[in-house]
């Protein structure tokens, strides 16, 4: 039986971490694969209201730092919807829908037409289904070849952040630097603005979706005060900090409010902070100390106790 997924509360933001990789762990995503790839991620995002804060293409898997604002999507009108089917279809299909939409006799006929598109819109998992399927299909398509593409259910994170406050804080960017670092830890750049693939790497490259990602994860006040390169300074010096992930640990602590755990906080101070700056990039940290226990990092990516304050499973 599949665990359920933790989702925010109803009528809460939820900011998740999302992964996938290809079966076997193959590298068969090349610069094409990428390029398609980011091109159904958006369109997909801008269909279901999905936010994309930051990611990382890499050859095997992929990374996605997203924020979904609650939606109500049954108070959409029709034509909102319509118009978002654009972000999923081709031009002849979505003219094709509008007119079976126009063909329904009354208004009430015409909702349950859109109904299952409708309840796409701010839904998660059908986000990552349709990305992942869209993408498999494309993949598929071009190397003559059948079956399945992914290993698997995608993961996905549920993440603690700071909700009325500017940014969101700094959990939430320990994760997105986290997803920035993926092609340093691998070997593929010397430093995270080289990664063409990466959230990061596109800001510094003047893609506007990954600059706005940047002000949603530092807060728009900040990002008024230092504008647009300056907002990439600071990122950029939050990933050069000596945590490999580039935020320390105990800064993180400090801004939950949280105390290290164990005696000897004085003493053990630098101990602490050995533990959680492990040599090895690809490690996020066997337990970041002091943060709140929910939040445990793993080495392939961040998880999260199921928390019932946190949000509600759903199968999804």
């Amino acid at each position: 039986m599949r665990d359920p997924r933790l989702l925010a509360a109803a009528g809460r933001v939820g900011v998740y971490h999302l992964c996938s990789r290809v079966v076997d762990k193959r590298f068969v995503i090349k610069r094409r694969e990428k390029a398609r790839f980011m091109e159904l991620a958006r369109s997909g995002a801008a269909f279901a209201g999905v936010e994309l804060l930051t990611w990382c293409v890499m050859d095997n898997h992929f990374h996605l730092l997203v924020r979904v604002q609650p939606i109500d999507a049954e108070g959409l009108d029709d034509e909102e919807v319509l118009s978002r089917l654009v972000h999923l279809y081709a031009e002849n299909k979505c003219t094709y829908l509008r007119e079976v939409w126009q063909r329904c006799g009354d208004a009430e006929s015409r909702r349950r037409f859109l109904s299952p598109f409708r309840k796409r819109i701010g839904n998660l998992s059908d986000f990552m289904k349709t990305l992942k399927q869209r993408f498999s299909q494309w993949y598929n398509r071009r190397k003559d070849r059948e079956g399945t593409l992914w290993e698997g259910r995608f993961r996905s994170v549920l993440l603690q952040h700071e909700e009325g406050k500017e940014g969101l804080g700094p959990l939430v960017r320990f994760v997105a630097g986290y997803i920035d670092l993926n092609p340093v830890r691998a070997k593929m750049v010397a430093r995270a603005e080289d990664g063409f693939w990466s959230g990061f790497g596109a800001a510094v490259g003047g893609d506007d979706l990954a600059r706005v990602g940047l002000r949603i994860l530092w807060g728009e006040r900040l990002a008024a005060r230092l504008g647009g390169e300056g907002l990439i300074e600071q990122h950029r010096r939050m990933l050069a900090k000596d945590e490999p992930l580039g935020v320390s640990a105990h800064e993180a602590t400090r801004s939950a409010g949280r105390r290290p755990q164990g005696p000897g906080r004085s003493e053990r101070g630098e101990n602490r902070r050995d533990e959680t700056r492990l040599a090895d990039l690809g490690v996020v940290g066997s337990l970041i100390f002091g943060l709140p226990p929910d939040l445990l990092m793993s080495r392939r990516c961040p998880e999260l106790s199921r928390s019932r304050f946190l949000g509600q499973a759903n199968a999804g």
